[in-house]
């Protein structure tokens, strides 16, 4: 641009020396650089927007959306920066979203996996016992009947343990999955209570938790509600407080809840928010392997159905470990 002005200047002091012709070929020569540099400069910008957007395309092919240089492409007068940073913040969403998608797939990987390894525990134990059982009576026919009742009975509890626990999972599959059909009639929650309460006393009460009681306490009253599923609520409450307590179990029934708590240890405060996730178990039963964490997510979802509040308390004093109660 500068050897330009220079010839425009001396075009114009050869004009003013008259020396015409000389002054023509100056200018000549200005205004041929000066096109030139005009062209070279056009094509240099287009050459700019060409190569500054190819960068940013390949760098949105390859997601590696920080090396896209939005100020670079604003110099250049880029005429696609809005499009392309559009791009660029769509594209990062979904890269958000799958990862994002990604890792639940992952967790839920490692659950069911942990899942059917705790399956397969729980259901290869109680079946060793099964068979050790019944190959005593197959080898040793002649076996007094005390040992015969003895082994019968073994087989019966640890049978009902894997009918329990299949049956909770079929169960907390259809709650979680709302495939459930719901009956709603009126009934009393007092006998509804005693009749479970008598079904753990003549079962698990003589031959697992021989050295616990249940006691139930409170109010005769009705309540609208379906009584399949509160009882099993009732039932996967009390089995769960039987497994803590240390000697009893009590039922109460309230005119606007009833509750069921123990005299055990109690749950850590930092637990309790998530004792009712599906699977989720507490300390002391993966220590004591007590079992699938189904129980209490159950007890949640059913809760949820009849718009109940489920609350729990632990060690509100000395005597008392976990309360769980239900307003309903």
């Amino acid at each position: 641009m500068l050897v330009c002005l220079c010839l425009f200047i001396i075009g114009i002091f050869l004009t003013l020396m008259d020396h015409d012709e000389l002054s023509i070929l100056a200018n000549t020569f200005g205004l041929v650089f000066s096109l030139v540099l005009l062209v070279n400069k056009k094509h240099k910008g287009k050459n700019s927007i060409v190569d500054s957007t190819k960068y940013a395309l390949m760098a949105l092919k390859n997601k590696d959306f920080d090396k896209i240089n939005f100020k670079l492409l604003k110099k250049y007068n880029n005429p696609y920066i809005n499009e392309l940073k559009s791009l660029s913040e769509e594209m990062q969403k979904q890269q958000n979203r799958i990862q994002k998608r990604t890792r639940k797939l992952q967790k839920k990987n490692i659950q069911n996996t942990q899942l059917l390894q705790t399956i397969s525990h729980e259901i290869k134990n109680p079946l060793s016992i099964i068979q050790a059982s019944i190959e005593t009576m197959i080898i040793q026919p002649n076996l007094d009947s005390n040992m015969q009742n003895k082994l019968l009975n073994r087989i019966m509890i640890y049978s009902k343990k894997i009918n329990a626990m299949l049956n909770r999972l079929t169960l907390s599959q259809s709650l979680e999955h709302n495939v459930i059909t719901v009956k709603m009639e009126t009934f009393c929650l007092h006998n509804l209570v005693q009749e479970v309460v008598e079904g753990f006393r003549s079962y698990l009460l003589k031959s697992v938790f021989i050295d616990k009681k249940i006691i139930v306490d409170g109010v005769n009253r009705e309540i609208f509600a379906d009584k399949i599923l509160i009882e099993q609520v009732l039932n996967n409450l009390i089995y769960n407080a039987l497994k803590y307590a240390k000697s009893e179990v009590i039922v109460k029934i309230a005119e606007n809840y009833f509750e069921v708590l123990d005299d055990g240890d109690g749950v850590d405060r930092s637990e309790i928010k998530d004792i009712t996730k599906k699977f989720y178990q507490s300390k002391d039963a993966k220590k004591n392997n007590h079992s699938l964490g189904l129980g209490l997510f159950i007890v949640k979802e059913i809760a949820k159905i009849h718009n109940a509040r489920l609350e729990f308390f632990s060690k509100r004093n000395k005597n008392e470990g976990l309360c769980v109660r239900i307003e309903l």
